[in-house]
């Protein structure tokens, strides 16, 4: 059995939309609301799997429900209502997810069939679109930045399991998603072009496999290969130099260089991670905390100017992090060095 939540604000339609889909007999819980942003509140902690919406209403509309609902990732699939006045708002839900669209008043005839077309959708192997672009974010960043290594683990997990137990035409249509949305961000990059027309070929005439879906990525790293001379972008030296750079800065943060560098902070702090043994937030304490040593070892120094030249903003947070870090204050520090 199923869920589905009913969005329209005027209340005697949804009365009359929950008795109808009552009737249907295979939801197991109804809720109506009159209240997109109440609704939308409710989605975020519990997702239904179908949602009903009008698309005129106070506060937020429907067209803004379905965006907000694309921007959380929920896995709840969407059915627009509309008035004829409305139908060019309906069209674009679409491009927010929305599944389908019905022209209001709605009777069983309109919306049994649409209702067994997405629990058909719902009762295939379950996947998840959120994790399918999750998955293409990483393998984008990995096929830009030439790590072969990264690229072959990522088509091995997307294999193992984000494609497992899908076969037949779902599996076709999630290949066929995955190849368009990478090659889209890809793309978007503006600085190569990635042709994805092979693949629409044989998606059209239904031949399409996983095994196409990398083959095609080894072109593209090949031709990403070529034009780069074969060289990978060094993100490690990038980072490190503008870490050093800016070490003392206070706004030092993973998200500002990942932006510095045209890279997802996810990406970043993978990477980073793996090729130092350390995450940015131990590297960038383990940097401070050897400055200040250099810093407290030298007389003249004051504490309280090493604390703002080492990028703390108050002398509290430097001392108990660096309390943490050696094992002493910083005044301990210094009378083991016999600085008094």
């Amino acid at each position: 059995m199923a869920t589905i939540f009913v969005v329209d604000d005027e209340p005697i339609i949804g009365i009359g939309l929950k008795a109808l889909i009552g009737e249907y007999k295979r939801f197991h819980d109804i809720q109506t609301f009159t209240d997109s942003v109440k609704a939308l509140s409710q989605m975020v902690s519990n997702p239904p799997d179908v949602l009903l919406t009008d698309i005129r209403m106070p506060r937020m509309d429907g067209l803004e429900l379905c965006r907000q609902i694309q921007l959380h990732k929920l896995s709840t699939q969407i059915v627009v209502l509309s008035g004829h006045g409305d139908f060019a708002y309906a069209q674009k839900s679409m491009s927010y997810g929305a599944k389908e669209y019905l022209l209001k008043p709605i009777t069983e005839i309109e919306l049994f069939p649409v209702l067994d077309k997405l629990l058909a959708e719902r009762e295939a192997p379950v996947f998840s679109y959120a994790d399918l672009e999750r998955w293409i974010d990483q393998l984008e960043e990995s096929i830009w930045m030439l790590d072969r290594i990264r690229v072959q683990e990522l088509l091995s997990q997307g294999k193992d399991e984000l494609l497992a137990g899908v076969t037949g035409a779902h599996l076709r249509q999630r290949v066929f998603d995955g190849m368009m949305l990478l090659a889209r961000k890809l793309n978007a990059r503006g600085v190569y072009r990635f042709e994805t027309e092979s693949l629409m070929a044989a998606n059209a005439e239904h031949t399409l496999t996983y095994e196409q879906f990398q083959s095609e990525i080894a072109a593209w790293l090949q031709q990403l290969g070529a034009q780069r001379n074969h060289e990978t972008i060094n993100v490690l030296e990038a980072a490190l130099c503008y870490i050093d750079a800016n070490l003392f800065d206070e706004n030092l943060t993973l998200d500002r260089v990942a932006e510095r560098l045209g890279i997802t902070p996810t990406y970043f702090s993978h990477y980073f991670k793996k090729k130092t043994n350390e995450t940015f937030v131990q590297y960038r304490l383990r940097k401070r905390m050897e400055k200040a040593k250099q810093l407290l070892a030298v007389p003249h120094h004051k504490i309280i100017d090493i604390v703002g030249e080492i990028g703390y903003d108050s002398y509290p947070h430097f001392s108990r992090t660096f309390k943490k870090s050696t094992g002493y204050s910083p005044t301990e520090y210094r009378a083991l060095l016999g600085i008094q």
